[in-house]
């Protein structure tokens, strides 16, 4: 994933997280959607922004078994 080694300017993170969270107008949607035909990289990391927030969203439907937190200390309790 080439998008790692790249650093992008604060205002293109905005532009990323208001993308990927449906906040744009239909202005600002269209001209960034520009910018990632042009911006491969750009392209696949706003692509994994919208995977990654997708599967966060799915995960607060999981449920631990019950006990789990008193089991997990209680391993951590005997590691340490």
């Amino acid at each position: 994933m080439k998008f790692l080694d790249r650093e992008y300017h604060p205002v293109i993170e905005n532009y990323i997280t208001g993308y990927t969270e449906e906040h744009l107008d239909s202005v600002e949607r269209g001209t960034f959607e520009e910018v990632l035909v042009h911006d491969d990289d750009l392209r696949e990391l706003v692509f994994s922004a919208k995977e990654g927030k997708k599967l966060l969203g799915m995960m607060k439907d999981i449920k631990a078994k019950e006990g789990f937190e008193e089991r997990l200390n209680e391993r951590i309790t005997a590691i340490n």
